[in-house]
């Protein structure tokens, strides 16, 4: 899978000031001269819709083709850029005394806070209630024009819709960021060049809500949260909490109708019409965006384009998403006109369109009576909300905006459901006693009690259980083959959706997941695991549109619903938790707004961390000095160490097999007390998709080992050994490992390969192996058999059991690994 980083901005043509004329020729190079350090193209290559660039790995030729006529940039603003310019300048200078303040003003703290956009208050009022409610709000046009310029986001900006592909000859698409897919692009070309013409700037709109508990302990006290960013911020600026590329715009007012004397059909139908009430009010600036004019954005280096603020994509859970859409919750999709007996199938209905779903409820709601307005909708799959509050927002099909949800979905929802069947077929001691004896690794949860007995299990849980459930059924009672293929394509999906980029080739693996799990399903209710003769449930039916959403919107961590939980503790829980808890929403909009105005401050300013590259890494003092042969053996269990440092130092020093034998009958070894040794060694591994490496720094049993040279996906050339210790020599930094045997098949069912212990003249087959040649670390599933064996434990497993199966489930980077 091949990757792509972000070179450069949008062609800039057609400079300006602020008075709408020219801007002179020096300050124009200055411009360039900016741009061309920023990765920007020059003059001379504007106008071109394509340019050829390079992955993050140095290898194929990535093609990035660009809308032409998108992204035009009307004017500089003279003073930001002026401004802009001076504080790169200063930045980089190297005899700044104030350094890493621009200058003695900024050191002195004595000058004015950037502004964020202010909190407003109003009350509304719906009928069928007779109470007022309050809503805070602030404006999303300010929010984004506020994004817009934030000298922080500068490099990270995308202005025009763009295809990406693998190859010159553009035959393998990519998708990635949101500008990527092809939503962006239809609408560049479908909407803004044919109202507006040629030069618009598209903003995609992301917007998020759901409720939340400001109390740990105590459900009395909620929030609403509205979010909203741009698709324009490259998505690994915009889910990290700290580069604050996600807006707060809104405290939804939250209704308790406890007491009232109202049914359950009036009391949804209340509190649907004042989410949609209140939502209509919060986004109202975005209706009054012209659809010819736009609104003029700046963006921190003071270069002002047109742009159009579009909502793309609506980030929610599965209630959230049928209360957006006004369908009908858990009789329908609210992206496709799929009726209740069909979600279990593996059919996608009609799609549904905005303006459809408005005509059908504005004709229900001239009914005479509300039953025959709800008659008239049931057939469509709809709810009577009147007024839902996408009416009149700029090119905008609410439907078409409803995006994947991997936490709800599928941890939440599809493998929740899996465990219980699991549990059915297994029964709950077989299936505890099996977690409870996976070997310890890096990255893995020990279930020390099993997994049956958690309650109210989180997503974070449910991810960990996902990464060694399918080794934990592998020849258990109950769970036939058919289980183990449901299980593998469920798990499959998953992984894949997760992919941080995207080919047609990948998607095509997404969907035969797909088909695979339908294939297999049935074995789930035929054995009884399932207790109802259908797979009819939303969930479900969500992943059939999941390689249509990557097509039009980008990978799935574009907008995953994992991102708003996470805002939810810095922009709702401790923000409540500032306040003395009476007449609170006051105090924590002051509360957000001085937090604010100080990240605002320090953004600018803000240092990457430098990531490690690839490779292994030991602490610059060993674990411990000087450690004798006769303690290794004794200590560390390492029995054959002499011999395999001698055998290791030979075949270093003599390389032919001949001089080897006549080496190995000298004392090479001689003076030499002991080693030091390691107990620790850090990898850091690449994604191999996108340009970021995590560092793993924990103790490992099992790794990766290349025995030789051959790509890094796929295992071949690849072997699992056992790290007894890290060691050193003059030589370099050694490990002396225990092998297993090479990977051969995949086992049929569970596409894992197996493996056994390797033995050398009926002992375990040891070396010393250079610690470069560890690739990372991996986890092996015992092979339990039809019962796990009860002496052996999470500790002693590793040493007890003969039989294993490389689990490739632990973590993104080594399901792409091991295939």
């Amino acid at each position: 899978m091949r990757d792509y980083r972000e070179l450069g901005d949008q062609d800039d043509d057609h400079l300006g000031n602020q008075d709408g004329g020219d801007v002179d020729e020096a300050e124009l190079d200055e411009i360039e001269v900016l741009q061309h350090k920023a990765g920007s193209p020059s003059r001379a290559s504007a106008g071109l819709s394509h340019q050829a660039k390079r992955n993050d790995c140095g290898d194929p030729i990535l093609v990035v083709e660009r809308h032409p006529e998108a992204g035009r940039v009307l004017r500089c603003d003279v003073a930001t850029h002026a401004t802009y310019m001076r504080t790169c300048r200063d930045l980089q200078s190297e005899v700044n005394q104030y350094h890493p303040f621009l200058d003695e003003g900024d050191y002195e703290i004595d000058h004015e806070l950037p502004g964020v956009t202010p909190w407003r208050r109003s009350v509304i009022q719906i009928s069928g209630i007779n109470e007022e409610f309050e809503l805070f709000m602030r404006d999303p046009v300010e929010s984004i024009k506020e994004l817009w310029a934030n000298p922080a986001y500068l490099e990270h900006l995308t202005y025009a819709p763009e295809r990406r592909f693998a190859d010159e000859e553009k035959s393998e698409r990519i998708y990635d960021e949101l500008m990527s897919g092809d939503w962006a692009w239809e609408t560049q070309v479908r909407d803004l060049v044919n109202l507006f013409g040629n030069g618009a700037t598209l903003v995609p709109v992301i917007l998020s809500s759901d409720k939340t508990q400001l109390c740990q302990f105590r459900g009395d006290k909620t929030a609403y949260p509205v979010y909203l960013t741009i698709g324009n911020i490259s998505k690994s600026i915009r889910r990290k909490p700290s580069f604050r590329a996600q807006k707060l715009i809104g405290y939804l007012p939250t209704v308790s109708l406890d007491g009232k004397d109202l049914s359950t059909d009036n009391a949804r139908l209340i509190r649907a019409q004042l989410f949609h009430y209140a939502m209509g009010v919060v986004t109202s600036s975005l209706r009054a965006v012209s659809p010819t004019d736009g609104i003029e954005l700046t963006s921190g280096d003071g270069v002002v384009r047109l742009g159009f603020p579009v909502v793309a994509a609506y980030v929610a859970d599965y209630p959230e998403q049928a209360l957006v859409t006004c369908t009908r919750y858990s009789q329908t999709c609210p992206k496709c006109s799929v009726s209740k007996d069909e979600l279990g199938e593996h059919v996608i209905g009609d799609p549904r369109h905005q303006e459809q779903s408005i005509r059908t409820i504005h004709r229900a709601s001239r009914q005479s009576t509300r039953a025959r307005a709800y008659a008239a909708l049931k057939d469509h799959g709809l709810n009577l909300f009147p007024g839902p509050f996408f009416i009149g927002l700029l090119h905008c099909n609410i439907h078409d905006a409803i995006t994947p949800d991997i936490l709800h979905q599928i941890y939440q929802g599809l493998v929740k459901h899996l465990c219980g069947w699991l549990r059915t077929l297994i029964g709950d001691a077989e299936l505890d006693a099996r977690f409870k004896r996976m070997p310890r690794a890096h990255g893995v949860r020990l279930f020390a009690n099993g997994i049956t007995g958690l309650t109210q299990v989180s997503g974070p849980e449910h991810r960990e259980i996902c990464k060694q459930l399918l080794g934990c059924i592998v020849d258990a009672p109950g769970a036939p083959a058919g289980v183990i293929r449901a299980t593998r394509s469920l798990l499959d999906f998953l992984e894949i959706a997760q992919y941080q980029s995207h080919t047609e080739a990948t998607l095509g693996y997404l969907a035969d997941a797909l088909d695979q799990f339908h294939d297999n399903k049935d074995v789930f209710i035929n054995l009884g695991a399932r207790n109802i003769e259908d797979f009819n449930f939303a969930k479900l039916h969500s992943l059939e549109h999941y390689v249509d959403s990557i097509r039009r919107f980008g990978t799935t961590d574009n907008y995953n619903t994992e991102a708003t939980e996470r805002l939810h503790i810095d922009f709702a829980k401790d923000v409540y938790k500032a306040t003395n808890k009476k007449e609170f929403w006051e105090q924590m909009m002051r509360w957000l707004e001085r937090q604010e105005t100080m990240a605002a401050f320090d953004l600018p300013r803000a240092r990457w961390r430098r990531l490690l590259p690839p490779g292994v890494y030991l602490a610059k003092n060993p674990s411990a000095h000087v450690v004798s042969f006769r303690v290794l053996e004794d200590q560390f269990g390492a029995a054959h160490f002499k011999n395999s440092l001698g055998e290791f130092i030979a075949n270093q020093l003599q390389p032919t097999a001949y001089r080897r034998r006549a080496a190995r009958n000298v004392n090479i070894l001689r003076g030499l007390e002991g080693v030091d040794v390691w107990y620790r060694v850090n990898f850091a591994v690449p994604n191999l998709q996108v340009d970021t490496e995590s560092t793993l720094d924990a103790r490992f049993d099992t790794v990766l080992v290349n025995e030789s040279e051959h790509e890094e996906t796929g295992i071949e050339g690849k072997r699992v050994a056992q790290l007894k210790m890290g060691v050193t020599r003059q030589i370099g930094h050694l490990a002396y490992v225990e092998w297993f045997s090479r990977p051969r098949n995949k086992d049929p069912n569970s596409g894992m390969y197996p493996i056994s212990r390797s033995y050398r003249n009926g002992v375990r087959d040891t070396s010393i192996i250079e610690v470069d040649t560890m690739f990372r670390t991996c986890q092996l599933v015992p092979r339990f058999g039809r019962r796990a064996n009860r002496a052996w434990s999470s500790n002693n497993v590793l040493d007890r059991c003969e039989y294993f199966l490389i689990n490739n489930f632990i973590d993104h980077h080594t399901y792409q690994c091991i295939w």
